[in-house]
This record gives structure tokens, sequence and C-alpha cells, in this order.
């Protein structure tokens, strides 16, 4: 392909100015017909880690069931040993609700055994997280969090971690 100018040529296509649209182009899609559904998943799950020989005792003390737990070096996976052991309590909501319920829901039940999940997050060491989950097939997407959702990370004085996948 020769420049000549503003012109481009081609053996295949007809002389064209680098910022006019050739005259057989066809117009662009009206972006209202172009409106793919964009898929977005949240998931937020309470984390209490290095802390095996507690697990009982957790579920005794608050009444709470783990939806996962394991301990160190237990066949994790792809055979792999976990590295770390883990009680964990993650929100049973759709991937689609907003992260702001998926945290609404874990503080409705942690709320009432707030001093004992604070206590056992200051134990030296012990770690206590909140770890957040964001997937999504658009790479512009953000989120938002309301406020009071992250009351659950204040009153338990706990670090939040958000993982960000895009697909």
């Amino acid at each position: 392909m020769d420049r000549e100018g503003d012109q481009v040529r081609s053996p295949a296509l007809p002389s064209v100015n680098a910022f006019e649209r050739p005259p057989t182009a066809a117009p662009m899609p009206d972006a209202s017909q172009e409106k793919e559904q964009v898929r977005f998943g949240f998931s937020a799950t309470l984390r209490v880690m290095c802390a095996a020989d507690r697990h009982d005792e957790i579920a005794e003390v608050t009444g709470l069931t783990p939806t996962h737990q394991h301990e160190h070096g237990a066949p994790g996976l792809l055979g792999r040993p976990w590295p770390k052991d883990l009680w964990a309590l993650e929100s049973p909501l759709p991937r689609g609700a907003a992260l702001s319920t998926h945290l609404d829901w874990l503080w409705e039940r942690v709320q009432p055994h707030q001093a004992y999940f604070r206590d056992l997050a200051a134990e030296e060491g012990v770690d206590v997280d909140l770890f957040c989950g964001y997937r999504s097939d658009c790479a512009e997407c953000g989120f938002e969090v309301q406020p009071d959702a992250l009351e659950i990370v204040q009153a338990l004085a706990i670090p939040l971690e958000v993982s960000v996948v895009f697909e």
C-alpha cells in the first residue's frame, strides 16, 4: 500500500481519504441495537484462617455452619494440599445480586457474634477477612458498594479483599 498525502491506495480498493468514510462503507450500527447483556457476578465470604483448632468452637459459639472448611495440608484443588486451614461462611445469594446485598446477608448472621469474631481476628496468628469476588465479561465495568454494607468490615476490624476477574 502506498501513501500519497492523505490518500490511501490499494490495488483492490479505490482511492479514499484516510479521514473520510469510504462511499461503499456500511453505516455504523445504532448503539441501541447492540445492547448485549453484560454478565457479572458477585460473592462475599467471611474467612477465618489459621485457626483449625477453633473450627468446632466457632460453630458452637455462633451457631453458624460453615459453607466450607478444611485443614492445612488436606488434599485441595487438583490434589495439592491446602496451604492454610479455613473456616468460611459464604453468602448463598445468586451471583447476580449486588455486592452490598451479599455483604448485608453476611452481616445479618455475623452481627450477633461480632465481639467473638473481632476477638478471634485480634488473636496472634489467626487471620480473619472478608473476601469478595467480582466477575464480569466487561473490562470497562465497575461496581459500587453502599456505605452501610461495609459496616461488617469496620465492626470486626478486618480487611476487605476483592478479587476482580474479567472473562
